[in-house]
């Protein structure tokens, strides 16, 4: 009878992979040693960078699919317990999954294996002390976070964009400006709060060969663009205002005295009112995550289907012979509307500065956080598309749109619980044509949304040759009749 071979699968994992004593390779080399000089045949060897050893299987990927085929295993091998789990409850659960299918698990440094009571034992043993070590561990930094929130001391890492770290006198830091880096915040806060969009300010930057925060900051030299998606959390981060700050992402907020007061590491790069109005801003123009388009759609919100009443999207369409694009408004909703963005752009341009080019412009502007009623019904109308798609999807498609679901509906919650935008209409000292002249697409449609300019295209009918009659225009919204008011 021929001799069973030994089916092994290696586990590697690491909260941070930094080359030590513990690394990846580290871990590789013994498990493939300890194989090697017991005739192990390795069938199957994952990885989890980056993931911490508290979290359960089903949150690891690489230990996810060892799981699912654990049938096909004789040995499940690490480097040593904490690798598997430093979570007692975890590890339990693991060690469950492993007897059900008849695997045990062993360990190449210290030769632990789970299929006797000693060794289970011995093994539960060292991750429960790896679990108080990772408990210790982050009492300490919870402490010592608390003590450096009594006093204005900037805690470490890398300072805002716009900032730099310098000595306090008191033996800590603080934060001071960098003023080149402070003054092109401050215009880009600008030029966000005159209409422009995040996504064509990133693209006039990287034009411009503005080194990015993440070039600035970077001990590799490595030269990064500037994303949007960075540049809004940085536009919103209370840090703009000297506040030390805690979290990441979305989930960034100021660090609190217990009276509430945030803690101050430095002056502010804005002024207070100036980032209120900031907030509103971002905030009334918030859009879910998607497919960044190529350039600003100037009349989106502006064109509509004639036909439909829905909205004209922007689509860049096939490269002519020439090299150029045939860029086009399309109706949203599937209509036979379709017309050329240069021409329809060019004509609504024409009427606006002929209607009202030579009036002095009334801004309007956001005075409080909260959501437009158009965003809200786009977040409803994606809300019930989604449910309708959960009803035909199985496994991890399912799974992945449920989140989305889950994510859209607790945040349609809490903009309906959120107080609504307030606006006030001021005059800026320009006219219509000279705010016109000086904003790129994005400010140009804020401009047309503030005279409350709407456009309606029919159907070409299959007539090749443009025909302004398809057009209807109109202004009817306050910022036109302000205008006049005041000229």
């Amino acid at each position: 009878m021929a001799e069973h071979t030994i089916r092994v699968a290696i586990y590697l994992r690491l909260s941070r992979d930094n080359g030590g004593s513990t690394s990846i390779a580290a871990q590789r080399e013994d498990c493939r040693a300890l194989c090697d000089s017991r005739g192990w045949e390795v069938v199957s060897e994952v990885e989890d960078v980056d993931i911490s050893g508290s979290l359960p299987a089903d949150r690891r990927p690489g230990l996810k699919r060892l799981i699912a085929m654990l049938d096909r295993l004789d040995i499940l091998l690490v480097a040593q317990p904490d690798r598997l789990s430093r979570s007692t409850a975890v590890a339990l659960s693991l060690l469950r999954d492993l007897d059900s299918a008849g695997t045990t698990l062993a360990t190449a440094r210290d030769h632990l294996d789970t299929a006797t009571a000693d060794g289970r034992r011995k093994f539960l043993s060292a991750v429960a002390d790896a679990e108080s070590e990772s408990g210790l561990i982050q009492a300490r930094i919870c402490r010592s976070r608390l003590s450096l929130r009594e006093v204005a001391r900037w805690i470490g890492g890398n300072a805002p964009y716009g900032y730099r770290i310098v000595a306090d006198g008191k033996g800590g830091k603080r934060l001071a400006p960098r003023e080149e880096n402070a003054d092109r915040m401050r215009w880009i806060v600008e030029q966000i709060l005159e209409g422009e969009s995040v996504a064509a300010v990133c693209r006039a930057l990287n034009s411009a060969g503005v080194p990015s925060p993440g070039t600035v900051s970077s001990r590799t030299g490595k030269v990064s663009p500037w994303s949007p998606t960075v540049l809004r959390r940085m536009l919103q981060s209370p840090a703009l205002l000297g506040h030390r700050t805690v979290g990441s992402g979305r989930e960034r907020r100021a660090v609190t005295e217990p009276d509430g007061r945030p803690v101050c590491v430095g002056p502010p790069l804005i002024a207070t009112e100036t980032w209120d109005r900031l907030q509103a801003t971002l905030a009334a123009r918030r859009t879910t995550a998607q497919r960044p388009r190529l350039r600003s759609s100037l009349l989106l919100h502006v064109a509509h289907c004639a036909e439909c009443g829905a909205w004209l999207h922007y689509n860049s369409r096939r490269l002519l012979e020439g090299g150029g694009t045939n860029d086009v408004y399309r109706c949203a909703d599937g209509c036979k509307v379709l017309v050329s963005a240069a021409r329809l752009e060019e004509a609504v341009q024409q009427w606006a500065l002929r209607e009202f080019g030579r009036l002095p412009f009334v801004a309007r502007i956001p005075l409080g956080l909260g959501q437009t009623d158009t965003y809200m019904e786009e977040l409803q109308s994606q809300i019930e598309q989604l449910a309708s798609r959960l009803a035909s999807l199985r496994g991890l498609a399912a799974d992945a749109v449920q989140r989305q679901f889950e994510s859209r509906s607790s945040l349609l919650e809490e903009l309906q619980a959120a107080p609504a935008v307030r606006w006030e209409w001021a005059p800026t000292g320009k006219s219509v044509s000279e705010e016109w002249e000086s904003r790129g697409d994005g400010g140009r449609r804020q401009i047309l949304l503030d005279l409350g300019v709407r456009v309606t295209v029919s159907s070409a009918n299959n007539q090749r040759r443009w025909n302004p009659d398809r057009l209807r225009i109109s202004a009817t919204g306050p910022g036109p009749l302000l205008a006049r008011a005041v000229g």
